[in-house]
């Protein structure tokens, strides 16, 4: 750690570090336009001008290092005064009339603008209003009255600008508003890999470009939206809540159910509902700022109108079914009431076995938890099963019977610092994007070498070395051959020509990786594919028996199966499931239930 003095005050911070991200975390206040945090500097908007003690002149805090006993001062009026010059070039490519008016406080969105008869965007109108990065860096650089170019033609009023484009349902992109900061270009290039986001044009014209120059929708954007998180102004926004984010109340924080990663974020809401999705850094290291567009804008796929508000209870089954209603609103004592009740009756009448209970994989491991609990302690039965019962409990056996238990422990975050991939999903990029991030991270940041065995062709077969495509529903054999392939056996089976001709390749990099510390870690991602139960159970047998053949001991460590659905192992592990009781313990196993009965205090099904 190195000891530095920043603006008179002593703190520490690691040896090398970016200099601006030392002065954020310190809590003072530094603009940045331009800068993206753990990304290399842009040097752009020369905004993060501050004195370093033996620097012959001011210096970018963006690009300087720490260093043992520097001495930095970002408040010294040489320091100000050049952060305010270089904003007012800044700001001349940029509707600025309220970022440097005094008065801007005062106005009202139907206000009349007294400085300016050329004024068509404004603060008080814009749906970023007090959200926007620019609009606080003026505020505390104190631009208000900085002027000056006053009297001249202004830049961005002189200019014939591109139309907003606000034809497709997710992003919005209007360039009237850019700054050239070129944070979404290096957003979408270096965290996403993407690249659907361009500088086009040169000097003067220069200008943000999605694809080719068209409409966002015509270009590869996936609508992950980190263009939008970065973007310091109204540039970029989100077409479904621009305007009814702009009054967030409260920010909860939470875990997308869209997939098996499990992405954290933080939910926006205002007067009860949900308005807006942000990516969650302090909570799940795998998607740390990164979430995909199912994340960021499934949280209204159920309108408010659509919601459930109250209980239903069909008071005369018969007759409801009948006429195909009869559900009727109800308080929740009544309906628990009722519920109980009718239980209670067909117990009685038909037995505990003639009840079923069906868990969630949408649901929390507590709301299992709870569910499986009324089912054995209290109803009586061990019918206990949820929709993806099947599928989890063929990928599930298969893993017991490979490893000696369902359970692997695999940690995600070796994705990205793995040397070798193997991946096999139908669309790794559509089912599980954070996890398929990750594995591109490995490829373009560590130099990993990438296998994937794929039906279909996706945005991950670009990062691939060797893209494996069996015909649909061969995937397990394929998956098959390459385990044998790693045991020194090079029989093809009756794959189709296709993939018997680029097997030797695969199965060379998974070798290599096998003898070669240097292309360790190897990381073997098997996304479940919605074939059925023994398709599943045949592709992750054969997945596990590629990551006993290329690692041993440590196969386990290194194997991921990711079903579709949010919670299935979390589900699983708390008994939800016919098999098991909770924490795997068999269900048929006397002592387990006995033990179990000894927790809850009742006799266990």
């Amino acid at each position: 750690m190195a000891k530095l003095t920043l603006d008179g005050r002593e703190i520490e911070a690691p040896d090398g570090a970016p200099l601006v991200e030392v002065i954020k975390n310190a809590g003072v206040f530094i603009s940045n336009l331009c800068y993206i945090d753990d990304l290399p500097p842009y040097a752009g908007c020369r905004t993060c001008l501050v004195e370093i003690e033996g620097a012959p002149t001011l210096q970018l805090s963006c690009t300087a290092k720490v260093a043992d006993g520097m001495v930095v001062r970002t408040d010294t009026k040489q320091a100000k005064d050049a952060r305010q010059a270089v904003l007012s070039l800044i700001l001349s490519y940029h509707s600025d009339r309220c970022l440097t008016c005094h008065r801007v406080v005062k106005c009202r969105p139907g206000d009349t603008c007294l400085r300016d008869n050329v004024v068509t965007h404004r603060c008080v109108t814009c749906s970023k209003n007090y959200r926007c990065e620019l609009q606080t860096t003026c505020e505390m650089l104190e631009m208000a009255g900085y002027e000056p170019w006053e009297g001249e033609d202004r830049t961005y009023y002189e200019m014939e600008h591109p139309e907003p484009d606000k034809a497709n349902p997710f992003l919005e992109f209007d360039p009237q508003m850019c700054i050239i900061c070129t944070r979404c270009v290096r957003a979408c290039d270096q965290l996403r890999h993407t690249g659907a986001i361009t500088l086009a044009g040169r000097g003067f014209s220069t200008r943000i470009e999605f694809g080719a120059g068209g409409p966002v929708h015509d270009s590869n954007c996936d609508f992950c939206g980190s263009c939008i998180d970065v973007c310091p102004t109204a540039t970029l926004m989100e077409h479904p809540n621009k305007w009814s984010a702009t009054e967030t109340e409260r920010w909860a924080p939470t875990t997308c159910t869209s997939c098996s990663v499990g992405c954290s974020i933080n939910l926006g809401t205002r007067k009860g509902r949900g308005v807006i999705i942000r990516p969650d850094t302090t909570a799940n290291p795998v998607s740390d700022k990164q979430i995909c567009v199912r994340g960021r804008f499934h949280y209204d796929a159920v309108k408010p109108k659509q919601r459930l508000s109250q209980p239903l209870i069909r008071r005369n089954a018969q007759t409801g079914a009948r006429l195909g209603g009869g559900q009727e609103a109800a308080t929740w004592d009544e309906a628990l009431e009722f519920t109980a009740a009718r239980l209670t009756d067909i117990r009685e009448q038909h037995g505990p076995e003639a009840i079923g209970f069906l868990g969630s994989p949408l649901a929390t491991n507590e709301e299992n938890y709870l569910l499986q609990k009324i089912a054995r302690a209290v109803v009586g039965t061990n019918n206990i099963d949820s929709t993806v019962g099947p599928v989890a409990r063929a990928a599930g056996e298969s893993l017991r019977r490979a490893f000696g238990s369902p359970v692997l422990p695999a940690d995600m975050t070796q994705l990205a610092q793995s040397k070798t991939l193997l991946v096999i999903a139908e669309d790794l990029e559509s089912s599980h994007n954070i996890a398929c991030l990750r594995c591109k991270d490995a490829v373009v940041n560590n130099g990993a070498r990438l296998v994937v065995v794929s039906a279909r062709r996706g945005e991950l077969c670009d990062f691939a070395e060797v893209w494996l495509q069996p015909r649909p529903g061969e995937e397990a054999a394929v998956t098959a051959a390459l385990a044998e392939a790693l045991q020194g056996k090079s029989e093809s089976g009756d794959l189709s020509p296709q993939v018997a001709e680029a097997l030797p390749a695969a199965a060379q990099v998974l070798t290599t990786a096998k003898e070669e510390e240097a292309w360790q870690p190897l990381s073997v991602v098997l996304a479940l594919p919605h074939l059925g139960a023994q398709e599943a159970g045949a592709l992750t047998a054969a997945a596990a028996n590629v990551a006993v053949a290329a690692l041993g001991q440590g196969a386990a460590q290194s194997l991921f199966v990711l079903p579709q659905e949010a919670n299935v192992w979390g589900m699983r592990d708390v008994g939800a499931t016919a098999e098991y009781l909770p924490g795997y313990r068999p269900a048929a196993e006397e002592s387990a239930r006995k033990a179990l009965e000894q927790a809850w205090g009742a006799p266990v099904a």
